[in-house]
């Protein structure tokens, strides 16, 4: 007798709730039903390990029941993941008190932000791959000077594979180099974490007259950690460069796939900024696809919102979940043929 596959959308969404943390009873429930090792599995495709781990470790979880190698790889990405953002959060420290120095107070960005305002409980729920950070347009050389002076270095992409990068110690001409993208060439040095992207635009270039830098600027709130002062932008604009950064610009919307880790960073935009988000001034930047994506968090994360979710913005994510239903159904064939 044939053995049936679980259905992966219905993991996946199962997923989505329990890392969503609203529904403490989802994670029970899959246990119960014996689908921990296909939620283990989807975790792993998703790269969202060390956040399953901190919800399992929320509700008391025994992993045992995923097999011992599961069950200690769940756990290892956790306390590696910790570790590693602990790792990062003082290297952004560092470098943050280095500018200050220099008269120069950065904006941190996407993860960088959520990271340094992360209570240390949860410090290895999110995986953070750069250190992403802002400034003032005619900071721009001098932060760069900043990190060249601390042994960080630019690092230039080749079109030949095969050889090494190449590394730039000069801050104007990566300015110059980088003049089409938002942010210069990466910067790394031995030894540490993270690479260092530092921006010029929180935004790439199609997105940026229509999101100028001041209000981004005006409206960011100081931050003090460590004796590092910093900005961090409001959860408006957070929640509009999730959008258009991730989920218009990085094709997401076009692919119909839903990156779980954004959107558990959307609902703590949400919920930290409570009655006081200002969507008018999201919806004018974003269109319809800050109401998409809403509805697909309430949907696919069982998010429980007192926004209203508009019927067009509803039947435009049950259309979108469709679509996603067809990309996974078609991997489940793929993997019962192999």
């Amino acid at each position: 007798m044939s053995v049936s596959q679980p259905d992966p959308l219905l993991i996946f969404r199962t997923l989505c709730t329990v890392l969503g943390g609203q529904d403490p009873s989802a994670l029970d429930a899959c246990i119960a039903a014996g689908q921990l090792n296909p939620l283990f599995d989807i975790a792993y495709s998703e790269d969202v390990l060390p956040a399953l781990a901190v919800r399992g470790d929320e509700r008391l979880v025994d992993w045992q029941s995923l097999g011992e190698g599961k069950a200690d790889q769940l756990r290892q990405s956790l306390r590696a993941n910790t570790l590693r953002n602990m790792t990062i959060s003082a290297q952004a420290l560092k470098l943050t008190r280095q500018l200050n120095q220099a008269g120069i107070t950065p904006l941190l960005l996407k993860g960088t932000a959520r990271l340094l305002q992360t209570q240390d409980q949860k410090l290895g729920f999110r995986k953070q791959a750069d250190i992403d950070l802002l400034v003032r347009p005619e900071e721009l050389e001098a932060a760069g000077n900043v990190f060249l002076a601390d042994g960080y270095r630019f690092q230039l992409t080749s079109s030949d594979a095969s050889s090494a990068p190449k590394m730039l110690v000069d801050s104007r001409a990566a300015i110059k180099l980088s003049a089409a993208h938002h942010h210069l060439p990466p910067l790394f040095k031995p030894g540490y974490a993270a690479s260092v992207e530092l921006h010029r635009h929180h935004l790439p270039k199609r997105f940026q007259r229509d999101n100028p830098l001041p209000p981004l600027f005006n409206d960011a709130h100081a931050c003090e950690r460590q004796g590092a002062t910093f900005l961090v932008p409001a959860s408006e604009h957070q929640v509009i460069h999730l959008i258009l950064g991730k989920l218009v610009h990085d094709g997401y919307f076009a692919r119909r796939a839903f990156p779980i880790r954004e959107a558990c960073d959307f609902i703590d935009f949400l919920q930290s900024a409570g009655n006081s988000l200002d969507l008018r001034l999201i919806e004018q930047h974003c269109g319809p696809g800050f109401g998409l994506f809403l509805a697909l968090v309430v949907q696919l994360m069982e998010f429980q919102t007192p926004l209203t979710v508009a019927v067009s913005s509803r039947e435009a994510a049950a259309h979108f979940i469709r679509r996603m239903r067809q990309r996974f159904d078609s991997r489940l064939v793929r993997t019962a043929v192999g």
